[in-house]
């Protein structure tokens, strides 16, 4: 279990499982997120634009929690991926850890499960966005 806190939010940390060796690593931030994503089977986490879209993109299935502010912007990011089978939705006030019992354990031990919500994931991103961003930006300008 990678657990990325964000600055200055500690977490107590459990040893590692004596009859698995899984460990539970806490860490404020990395900077090294597509070897996260690599070695991911799943992810806990906000349904930012950002995040949304690079969960996609690799096609890493996820639980969304979408932030209870704004505008409900966040639930709107992660609607058609969750509509697809990609992810699902806990509301933030939901999720506490039996929530994290019924919900996220179930599925992470489920390989067929996130190997189908990694497929559906995957069908709404996008891996050369940066590029298209880059042929937009130039037609735009008329250099092409």
């Amino acid at each position: 279990m990678l657990h990325l806190t964000g600055a200055g939010k500690d977490v107590n940390v459990p040893e590692a499982d004596p009859g698995t060796g899984a460990r539970y690593v806490a860490l404020p931030y990395t900077d090294r997120m597509e070897l996260a994503y690599a070695v991911a089977d799943l992810a806990l986490g906000r349904s930012g634009a950002g995040t949304v879209s690079e969960l996609a993109a690799v096609g890493l299935p996820a639980v969304y929690v979408p932030l209870p502010i704004g505008n409900g912007e966040q639930r709107l990011n992660a609607a058609e991926v969750v509509e697809a089978g990609g992810g699902i939705v806990v509301e933030d006030a939901m999720l506490d850890a039996d929530r994290v019992r019924s919900t996220v354990l179930p599925l992470v031990t489920d390989p067929e499960r996130l190997a189908a919500m990694g497929a559906a994931a995957v069908e709404h991103g996008e891996r050369h966005a940066d590029d298209l961003l880059v042929d937009l930006v130039l037609d735009a300008a008329g250099h092409r």
